[in-house]
């Protein structure tokens, strides 16, 4: 049974990476899907690898890269994180976790995007009307994981995805499936997650109704009520094939290409050192397979359609332990190369 179940990981894990190069991203893809806010790394220990733990990320801080690590929660669990994200944008992340039976965990988590008051302008004030407005975006997850054998853990992650920003609204839902296998030897790991797979995210309110006067009518008709219809786009969908080897005892490095539909595919490198009850991790991502340069574009236009804006990500933790109960402190740090100020997040977590 072990047998079989190694040699179907083997010919997924190949054809994977297969698949993975001939739906190779460029540049001319990128931008052309919804519901961004999907990219957005939550959990600091994600940030903090740069998500290139997509082989061996287990507990909560599944649910965002690789559902399989769901199958590892013990024990009932908590987490809640806050950041400021880019232009002052309020990242918050509430999430919690337990087991069903011996095999199988559940987790549930609630993001949310909070802009604060953003001036209103129209064609008629340009610098502003005198109102506010402040958009609401949230991704809701529902995610399973269970243990396959002591070596196999599968996962699946349900998301609920809503943008409203004034009178009008979008909502998609979305999948993630994800599949993890710890090789005999203890010290290699692989990870497989095809993740935001679901329905396309089109808004739709009376904010896209406007007065128009009818075409082809008599001068004086007056003007009627006409709704646009806005252009629905895909989210965006990606193939992660992550691979993490221990080097030393509490020492661990991985790497992980993630296969964009709609962008460029990225190249993350990261490396995890933990002793006691402290770990340290660091990291870093790339974007990589760009395509040919247009020759209608400079150089420098070029990189700012290919760089990364994104650089080295760090970050750290310690587990508390009260009575029955292991608190959880960390700090994660993403780095800006430019246009952004960096990004930093605080999460506290709880199991017992």
């Amino acid at each position: 049974m072990k047998n079989t179940i190694f040699n179907s990981l083997k010919v997924g894990f190949v054809a994977s990476i297969l698949g993975a190069t001939i739906f190779a991203g460029t540049v001319n893809s990128a931008g052309t899907a919804g519901g961004a806010q999907l990219l957005i790394p939550q959990g600091n220990l994600n940030i903090a690898l740069s998500t290139a733990n997509g082989s061996s990320v287990s507990g909560l801080n599944s649910i965002y890269v690789n559902p399989a690590g769901v199958a590892n929660l013990s024990s009932m669990a908590g987490m809640a994180s806050s950041g400021d994200y880019l232009a002052d944008t309020q990242l918050t992340n509430l999430s919690f976790g337990m087991p069903i039976n011996e095999t199988t965990n559940i987790a549930v988590s609630l993001r949310t995007m909070d802009f604060g008051d953003i001036i209103k302008t129209t064609a008629m004030s340009t610098e502003g009307d005198g109102t506010t407005f402040s958009p609401s975006f949230l991704v809701a997850n529902l995610a399973l994981g269970r243990n396959i054998s002591d070596r196999v853990r599968v996962g699946v992650v349900g998301k609920l995805v809503s943008e409203t920003i004034e009178d009008v609204s979008a909502t998609a839902m979305a999948a993630d499936v994800g599949v993890q296998y710890k090789f005999p030897n203890d010290r290699l790991t692989v990870g497989v997650a095809l993740k935001n797979l679901g329905s396309r995210l089109q808004y739709e309110g009376t904010g896209l109704e406007q007065k128009l006067t009818p075409d082809g009518t008599q001068p004086g008709t007056k003007d009627e009520n006409f709704a646009m219809t806005s252009m629905d786009s895909p989210l965006p969908t990606s193939l992660d094939i992550a691979v993490g080897y221990v080097l030393t005892d509490g020492l661990t490095v991985m790497t992980s290409f993630e296969n964009f539909s709609y962008q460029l595919n990225t190249l993350s490198f990261g490396a995890k050192y933990h002793k006691g009850n402290v770990w340290l991790a660091a990291g870093t991502k790339m974007n990589v397979q760009t395509g040919d340069k247009p020759t209608t574009l400079s150089e420098t236009s070029w990189e700012d359609y290919t760089e990364s804006n994104w650089g080295a990500t760090l970050g750290f933790g310690v587990d508390l332990e009260m009575d029955a109960t292991v608190v959880s402190i960390s700090y994660a740090y993403r780095q800006s190369v430019e246009f952004f100020d960096d990004f930093s997040s605080v999460e506290v977590s709880f199991s017992f």
